[in-house]
């Protein structure tokens, strides 16, 4: 018998809600990229690439699925493999910005959500 943890569902839901407000805010900020681009160059910051933008849509939408894949849970090993994608992404997404940026420790926090995720998967039966 399949049954989820508690974590996991409450993770999954907060999951869903923040990559939501995460994809409109990321198809608002590529709808007024060309708005911003004077902005950009009068404080001296380079304008985000196509690449930042493809890479900010691909990890909202992998969030999204995992939330969605948490709170549904077919089965414990399609949990995992979203699971497993979805940190993955997350992990990248801070390599990305420490290189760029340099490394701020609340990147950290970036670490939370995935960590319970993948906790309330191993809680669920």
């Amino acid at each position: 018998m399949k049954r989820k943890s508690k974590l996991l569902n409450v993770v999954s839901i907060i999951i869903i809600v923040l990559s939501a407000l995460g994809l409109l805010g990321t198809l608002a900020l590529i709808a007024m990229s060309g708005m911003l681009e004077p902005y950009l160059e009068a404080y001296g910051v380079a304008p985000l690439s196509a690449g930042d933008y493809a890479f900010s849509l691909v990890l909202t939408v992998i969030e999204l699925a995992a939330g969605i894949m948490g709170v549904m849970y077919r089965s414990k090993k399609s949990v995992l493999i979203i699971g497993v994608i979805y940190c993955v992404g997350v992990l990248a997404n801070i390599i990305i910005s420490t290189v760029t940026v340099g490394f701020l420790f609340t990147y950290v926090f970036g670490l939370i959500l995935p960590i319970l995720y993948m906790w309330g998967w191993y809680l669920s039966e």
